[in-house]
């Protein structure tokens, strides 16, 4: 619940409060049509909310409304009585480690066609074409979700449930 002053976070039966002048981030996130904001206080565990919510019997209820007011009041207060970082998208921690583990895969496996004899050209040079390929993909995979700051005011359309 969104208050004038405060995020009021209720959890199995538990309450507390979050002043606004506490939120250190707020970031966006998508995956396909499940869309969710992490806020993070100063000193406490992140809160995450989602446009799906989990009925009894693990039956899933679009509430693509209700976050997108969230999301849009939850700034507007955040505006005025805070300033947080604005970040939508992936972690960029996450796609520079996918992006060396990718790397170090590719020249892995091609020491490895290399060493049973099956590499058809030098090993170099598979090495850079398979570490080429796979940053490719991890690019194509992850293209309109990178990260990204932006301004309250400004929130992007693309992180928001249509």
């Amino acid at each position: 619940m969104l208050t004038d002053y405060n995020l009021i976070v209720q959890t199995d039966g538990q309450q507390r409060s979050i002043p606004y002048a506490n939120i250190a981030e707020v970031r966006l996130c998508r995956s396909r049509n499940r869309f969710k904001i992490i806020i993070q206080p100063d000193g406490q565990s992140a809160i995450t909310v989602s446009n799906q919510f989990y009925l009894s019997g693990r039956e899933r209820e679009d509430r693509s409304r209700q976050y997108t007011t969230f999301v849009r009041i939850l700034h507007f207060h955040l505006k005025e009585k805070s300033t947080p970082e604005y970040v939508c998208g992936k972690h960029l921690h996450r796609l520079i480690t996918w992006a060396c583990v990718l790397v170090v895969l590719s020249f892995a496996a091609a020491f490895v066609l290399e060493f049973i004899n099956v590499n058809p050209i030098s090993t170099w040079g598979l090495a850079l074409l398979l570490s080429v390929g796979s940053l490719l993909i991890l690019v194509a995979s992850n293209w309109g979700r990178f990260p990204n700051i932006y301004k309250p005011d400004q929130i992007p359309f693309q992180f928001l449930p249509q």
